[in-house]
């Protein structure tokens, strides 16, 4: 460029060849196949290069070469020789005589920059090449484009001879092979002055990828590409692309420019007619068509490198990680104690192409969020998964609190550069974004994982929606997913990920924790000192596993130290462990306020955790503060105590359990005529939250709030401090609790669970025993060893329970093979079991997908065969393992008040069912309804079942539902039924893969039995000829059944004749369930025949999706009008017409119509018949309609677990 308005402007198309990584790089590289070297353009032998041609200015040049990283392109300038990988940097410019040379190795893209130095002005020529899709990859000899800009200064216009003379000097250059390294380039040409170079692509300003990317939208990227395509691809390319544009809402090239175009040509044409990227998107669109997938993937690979997003990630994650992380450790500790995981969850992505969804998971403070903050840090500066996702997104979905609704292209702009394209042009390619989700745990909403979800990432939606479309992939499926999930997240959102992967934070381990300690003090004295003191304290060094609870103590222990104080720190629980943190900390730094400043600054700094956690702020601006009578120094003041910490212009709290610890301490300092907060609830609010109405942001605060109440925290806090705390706490939450309690409504909702973890938090047996007597209920489910200290504690304080809830998972048989620990888990399970002799009045114990091994199964019998033990109604569902000889069945005789017994869903050998029988066989047996359904009995147990049915008078239930009997099993219990000593009153055989062959026998057992009054054949295979040999036995005079129950037995309406006259003729028939047959108009209109007869007394009768429709309305409502007994119908799953709605209630109205309840679901019907049924409900306020009335009481007797 010569003064200051032209620019001369070249295109030097230059010769690349394979083998271009340098040896001195370790990454010497041959020539590929059909490569070769060239030597035709070299400089001309006539020119002497030592000797420029005489112009105005004298010129000297200065080499100067750059390496962009931006895939492999291995440059020379426009008169310079390619450099091949033959030789090193070092011995390249040297063989040219080139002096002066610094040589930096770096495997970055190059540029080339020459000076030509005159008397007056510095003159610069600048190369660099476009980016190349597939430089490496293929045989052959591949072109390269150059543009080589002459750079001057503008004190004076350019001279034509400058142009001329300069014309020749760069033709005259030697174009160097690849096979020399930069530094020989200049040598070998003599030129003196050389400085190589190495320039990081991320240091570069948005202005320069603007550049950058003007440079790879011209013509010559796009020939690059067409170069690519075959002959025959080619001319498709150009057939769809008389079309293609059209879809862009673009012009199209006329066909008689493009016919004979040449790959040239049509670069070129595109290039004219769709200005920058519009041409891509076109071209992009027309590779995939013509199934070249690779060099589209290659296409966006070069354009998203061509993005700032990722440097200002690195910016900011790198800013993170030294200001907003508690854990203060070198990067070599850090990357030690975490390399299993990062291992695991580097290869959970790579191992595959298809999308991912990878769970972590953990409790608090375990390092969840540490180690995704880490994953997207290392992404950013390319250390992990580069080519893998070009895009990784961070979402941290607490601070989404304040939206209401949006859209996905909206929540990722928050870290998308102003300079950068647009966000939304990135998901052409989701298979490469990773999204990173942290922080459900605070999320103020619930997710709705059951609402119609959305699958267009462009739609504004309310942000559950979008967040469970994209945890369904029901939005954006291609993508892949990174999730921190806590306990409380695990349980909401774990069951709705699809295949996902799990990695379990397990926390620091023993030498981990030492290694930990020696880099937070650095004096090996200092750290060995306190590690010792706090592998002494055995629970407080378990403990440390958690990463925050080991800074926490290091915390507290550095402070005591720097004052001279004996190391003693109180970890007895967390709350203890929280309060000696703040105690410590306070101490150290308002050692000159006077309490009262202290008391007051105190107060407000919790004054805002708790307005924090009521509003879900967990970001805090000035406002904030001011708001809460906090000031700027102030806030400063709380950071160099590490509460606080600084979050770009705002502040938040340095863990979200310091949040939570200083919120619950607010109802401790809050005086009783302090104005009220209106953004923060009561106490009697708080414990509601925790307990009746768990909110997971809550949970913990209530757990604080009870710690802190006791008499023991109290004194601490008063002493440290130096100023008095509130000493009602306790007892309010006490009131609260009963009041709970006496509320059948808030009684159901209590989480027992959240309950539990409250009142061991106060480790005060009183208080415990004080409020588990308000209770006589309790539901718990154990899944850990530390549940089970937990509820062992609550539950052996408990005096006034009548029924236990338990699901006790994964905590025998233990398989970790350590037997202290194992023992340690039977005595915490013994005391829990104790509650069975505590308690006098306790009745009912329904364990469910519980497994034992012999010695707590051991435990448990001993503790249910005490005589003292009143329980009525044992519940093992689900169970495993009986113990030796059936131990289990042996503590059942020995108990005389045990009535019910129930097994369902628990498999039983041939073994186990004969110790069964031979128990219920003994004459101390006094079990009354016995359930064994889904137990994988066959035909075989039949057999001793029917022993215990003959000689067993006190068996009124027995419950067969869900097992293989089949029609051989069936015809041992029709004999017991026959027999004269056998009681049963109710038999359920739901789904026994019963036949019609069954019926015979059933048909004589039915008559002869003196008890039987119900029997269920329902979701057996029976069909109408079954039917009419039951209806025989119903008609006999010595038949007792009151209730038939054959749902889903594949009867048709040839059946309901035969039925019919049973209704007439059998006046102890009441109930009748025939729902889910295919009866149809005309067997309702048989059946309703039966119900005007004066004889009939059926009181219900269930016709649920028996396809009738209007065409029987008419005879079904006369039914209604004429019989006098019938008090319940199910029509339910049956949407009838208005005409027929209309029928039915007019007769459902009459004053002769005794029916009380109606199966209906209203909502399945149009308008006009809901008001119908709605009016008719106003006017018969005697009449209930609702949807499956039956259901509940079916699963009782059945004693099935829906």
């Amino acid at each position: 460029m010569f003064g200051d308005e032209i620019e001369g402007v070249w295109n030097v198309a230059l010769v690349i060849q394979a083998g271009v990584l340098w040896r001195d790089l370790g990454l010497q590289q041959s020539l590929l196949p059909r490569f070769q070297r060239f030597s035709c353009l070299s400089l001309l032998s006539s020119w002497d290069y030592r000797h420029p041609p005489c112009l105005a200015d004298f010129f000297v040049f200065s080499v100067e070469t750059g390496f962009y990283h931006m895939g492999l392109h291995h440059v020379g300038q426009a008169g310079l020789k390619l450099l091949t990988s033959g030789d090193p940097p070092t011995s390249a410019s040297q063989s040219a005589g080139i002096t002066g040379v610094r040589h930096r190795a770096q495997l970055i893209k190059p540029f080339l920059s020459v000076q030509l130095r005159g008397s007056k002005r510095i003159y610069t020529v600048q190369a660099s090449p476009p980016p190349s899709p597939r430089l490496l990859e293929h045989g052959g000899t591949i072109s390269a484009c150059w543009s080589l800009r002459l750079l001057g200064s503008r004190d004076s216009p350019a001279s034509a001879s400058r142009r001329k003379h300069f014309t020749t000097l760069a033709r005259g250059l030697k174009l160097l092979t690849s096979g020399n390294p930069p530094a020989s380039a200049s040598q070998s040409a003599g030129i003196t002055g050389v400085s190589h170079r190495t320039w990081p692509i991320l240091h570069r300003s948005p202005q320069y990828w603007d550049n950058m990317a003007e440079s790879f939208f011209s013509d010559f990227g796009l020939l690059w590409y067409l170069k690519e395509l075959r002959k025959e691809e080619f001319w498709k390319f150009k057939e769809l692309l008389k079309q293609e544009p059209l879809k862009f809402d673009l012009q199209p090239i006329p066909w008689t420019e493009l016919k004979k175009a040449s790959k040239e040509d049509v670069a070129k044409l595109l290039d004219t007619h769709y200005p920058g990227k519009q041409a891509w998107e076109v071209t992009l669109s027309l590779f995939l068509q013509i199934s070249r997938k690779d060099l589209w993937t290659k296409a966006q690979e070069e354009m998203s490198k061509l993005n700032p997003y990722r440097k200002q990630i690195k910016d900011k994650f790198q800013l993170i990680w030294e200001k907003e992380t508690c854990l203060h450790v070198p990067e070599h500790f850090y990357k030690a104690s975490m390399k299993h995981e990062c291992t695991v969850l580097h290869k959970a992505y790579t191992a595959a192409a298809r999308p991912v969804t990878v769970v972590v998971e953990g409790p608090d403070g375990i390092g969840k969020t540490t180690l995704l903050r880490k994953v997207m840090l290392d992404w950013a500066e390319g250390n992990l998964w580069k080519d893998r996702f070009t895009f990784v997104f961070f979402l941290t979905v607490y601070e989404m609190n304040s939206i209401t609704e949006t859209s996905l292209p909206e929540l990722l702009s928050r870290d998308w550069p102003e300079s950068s394209e647009k966000i939304e042009d990135i998901f052409s390619q989701p298979e490469r974004i990773l999204l990173i989700m942290d922080g459900f745990e605070q999320l103020k909403l619930d997710l709705d994982h059951k609402a119609d979800l959305c699958d267009d990432w462009r739609q504004r939606q309310p942000l559950p929606i979008i967040l469970s479309s994209l945890l369904q992939r029901k939005m954006l499926p291609e993508c892949s997913l990174l999730l921190a999930l806590g306990q409380v997240g695990m349980r909401k959102n774990y069951f709705v990920l699809q295949r996902p992967k799990l990695i379990k934070l397990s926390g620091f381990t023993e030498p981990e924790r030492k290694m930990y300690f020696s880099c937070f003090f650095g004096e090996k004295n200092k750290a060995s000192k306190v590690f010792s003191f706090v592998r002494d304290n055995g629970p407080l060094f378990i403990l440390c596993h958690n990463p925050f609870i080991c800074w926490l103590v290091c915390t507290c222990m550095k402070h005591r130290l720097e004052s001279g104080e004996d190391l003693e720190i109180n970890s007895q629980n967390t709350t203890s462990l929280h309060a000696s943190f703040l105690t410590n900390v306070f101490k150290a730094g308002s050692r000159s306020c006077l309490p009262k400043l202290n008391r007051a600054r105190l107060k407000n700094l919790c004054a805002l955790a708790a307005e924090g956690l009521w509003t879900h702020t967990f970001v805090f601006c000035h406002e904030d503060l001011r708001r809460n009578g906090l000031s700027e120094s102030e806030g400063l003041m709380w950071v160099g105590m590490h509460l606080l910490q600084r979050s770009g212009g705002c502040f938040t709290f340095i863990h979200v359990c310091i949040q939570e610890f200083c919120a619950a301490l607010f109802y401790l300092l809050k005086g009783p005529k302090d104005s009220p907060n209106p953004a923060i609830g009561s106490i009697t609010q708080l414990v509601r939250a925790s307990v009746a109405q768990p909110q997971n942001f809550l949970t913990q605060m209530g757990v604080f709030a009870f710690g802190i109440s006791t008499e023991a925290i109290t004194s601490m806090l008063e002493t440290s401090f130096g100023f008095p705390l509130s000493k009602d706490l306790q007892q309010e939450i006490a009131q609260c609790l009963k009041s709970l309690s006496e509320c059948e409504v808030d009684r159901e909702a209590i989480g027992f669970q959240e309950l539990f973890s409250c009142l061991f938090e106060t480790q005060e047996k009183e208080f415990v025993t004080q409020v588990m007597n308000f209770f006589e209920e309790v539901y718990i489910y154990i899944a850990n060893i530390e549940h089970l200290v937990i509820a062992s504690f609550c539950v052996k304080h408990s005096r006034n329970l009548t029924t236990l809830r338990l699901c006790m998972e994964n905590i025998f048989p233990d398989d970790s093979g350590c037997v202290s620990e194992h023992n340690e888990k039977l005595v915490y399970w013994r005391e829990l079991c104790s509650m069975f002799s505590n308690n006098k009045n306790f009745q009912i114990l329904d364990m469910e997908n519980t497994s034992f091994d012999d010695a707590s199964l051991a435990i448990l019998c001993k503790a249910l065969a005490q005589p003292v033990c009143k329980l009525q109604k044992l519940m093992l569902t689900f169970m495993s393992n009986f113990g030796h000889d059936s131990e289990l069945f042996r503590a059942v005789l020995h108990n005389p008040h045990l009535k019910i017994l129930s097994l369902y869903g628990t498999s039983l050998c041939h073994t186990e069912v004969k110790y069964l029988c031979e128990t219920l066989k003994h004459p101390m047996c006094r079990i009354e309804e016995l359930i064994l359904g889904k137990c994988d009995l066959s035909h075989e147990a039949c057999e001793d079942i029917a022993s215990v049915l003959a000689c067993n008078n006190k068996l009124k239930l027995l419950s067969l539902v869900e097992n293989p009997l089949r029609d051989e099993g069936m015809a041992f219990l029709c004999e017991a039924l026959k027999h004269p000593n056998c009681a049963l009153e109710k038999l359920m055989l739901m789904y026994c893969c019963l036949t019609c062959v069954s019926c015979e026998a059933i048909s004589q057992g039915l008559w002869r039995s003196k008890c039987l009054s119900l029997l269920d054949l329902g979701s057996n295979h029976l069909e109408d000829s079954a039917v009419a040999l039951l209806c025989e036995a119903l008609k006999h005079p010595d038949c007792s059944i009151r209730e038939l129950w054959l749902m889903a037995c594949f009867l048709t309406s040839d059946s309901c004749k035969d039925i019919a006259d049973v209704l007439i003729r059998n006046e102890k028939l009441k109930i009748l369930k025939l729902g889910h047959n295919e009866i149809g108009d005309a067997g309702v209109t048989q059946l309703c025949e039966a119900l005007k007869h004066p004889n009939c007394k059926l009181e219900c009768l269930g016709l649920q999706t028996c396809r009738i429709t209007h065409a029987c309305c008419e005879d079904l409502a006369a039914a209604l009008v004429a019989s006098k007994t019938l008090r319940s119908l199910n029509l339910d799953w049956i949407t009838l017409d208005p005409e027929g709605v209309a029928l039915l209630c007019g007769a459902l109205s009459h004053p002769d119509c005794a029916l009380q309840m109606l199966g209906l679901q209203k909502s399945a019907f149009d308008e006009e018949s809901q008001k119908t049924l709605t009016a008719l409900e106003e006017k018969c306020p005697h009449l209930s309609i609702s949807h499956e009335p039956w259901i509940e009481e079916e699963y009782r007797i059945r004693g099935v677990i829906p």
